[in-house]
């Protein structure tokens, strides 16, 4: 019994985490990495913790440091047009002999509002944010 009651547990906890706007985030940046001349090897990973949190891990080779600063605007700019949910990132790119170039978390604060609106236009509101997060 205490089984079945954990196996139902886990099905309901597995039902309720997802979000489809962070995984066609996820894709997104996929794509348009794999577009960038100079970057290869790109792997996006979707992860949704049972607390609800949306968790994405993006790595990728770059050629040098300034294709790496270009990806990781990329990823910048594909988080703020492609959701409003709070999403936790862990960026690494690194170069074909393994050397990391940048590593990053990418989050954004109030004061990042103006600067991101000018550049990339309005938040998303796909996926509302969490209150609090």
């Amino acid at each position: 019994m205490k089984r079945l009651a954990l196996i139902a547990l886990l099905a309901l906890t597995a039902c309720g985490t997802g979000d489809d706007t962070v995984e066609a985030l996820g894709n997104r940046i996929e794509a348009d990495l794999k577009a960038l001349d100079g970057v290869s090897d790109v792997v996006v990973q979707y992860r949704s913790d049972l607390d609800n949190r949306q968790r994405l891990t993006v790595t990728a080779t770059t050629r040098n440091q300034p294709i790496a600063d270009q990806a990781l605007e990329i990823v910048k700019r594909d988080y703020w047009t492609g959701t409003g949910r709070r999403v936790d990132f862990s960026v690494r790119f690194g170069n074909p002999t393994g050397v990391e170039l940048r590593k990053s978390d990418v989050t954004f604060k109030l004061g990042d509002v103006v600067e991101m609106e000018r550049k990339y236009g309005k938040r998303s509101e796909a996926g509302e944010l969490d209150p609090g997060r």
